[in-house]
């Protein structure tokens, strides 16, 4: 079974860098509800994100479920007014998603049950920020980042039902949930 998943991960890895951004060379134009709501999944980094944060959020006290949610929206909410005023560098918001996945991966490796998942949350902000800075400049702001809202939302949803799938059913799932977000980081990153 291990020799499985690592060769199934090593073959797997060769696809990702294709698909790790949602920034570079978009097709979209931008400018409103829809766009922002498929951004979301044009990019590997923030499928993960969100459904990573969901699977770390279930296996948390029941509390930090909500919060988690709350967290991630205030989060991207204040993220893209800081990039749409340009007080942090869109390339330095990149390495910012790319911490983020990986603060989440490690949080899924951990016992942790408070810190690192309220870092987790917190560091979406970063996915907002860049958001703000390549993208707030268009029309329609607040229909573009509701949009984004409501798609990072329902992937940390769809991230809590799988959270309970996992922690029933797969043996180290939080685990292998885990070494995902860290390997696509490390693209993120690279």
């Amino acid at each position: 079974m291990k020799s499985l998943l690592k060769k199934l991960m090593i073959a797997s890895s060769i696809f990702i860098p294709v698909l790790a951004f949602a920034h570079p060379g978009h097709d979209q134009t931008h400018t409103g509800f829809e766009a922002g709501f498929l951004h979301p999944f044009t990019g590997i980094d923030h499928m993960m994100m969100a459904f990573a944060l969901g699977v770390l959020l279930y296996s948390s006290a029941q509390r930090w479920k909500m919060f988690g949610l709350l967290g991630m929206i205030v989060a991207l909410s204040i993220g893209f007014i800081i990039g749409q005023s340009h007080l942090i560098p869109a390339q330095f918001a990149e390495y910012g998603i790319g911490t983020s996945l990986f603060v989440v991966g490690i949080a899924l490796f951990s016992n942790s049950k408070i810190i690192l998942p309220i870092a987790s949350a917190l560091l979406v902000t970063f996915h907002g920020v860049a958001h703000g800075a390549e993208l707030g400049h268009s029309g329609h702001a607040l229909a573009l980042v509701s949009g984004m809202i409501a798609a990072m939302s329902m992937i940390y949803v769809i991230g809590l039902a799988f959270g309970h799938f996992v922690v029933q059913y797969i043996p180290y799932g939080k685990k292998i949930v885990g070494g995902l977000a860290a390997m696509i980081a490390l693209i993120v990153l690279a």
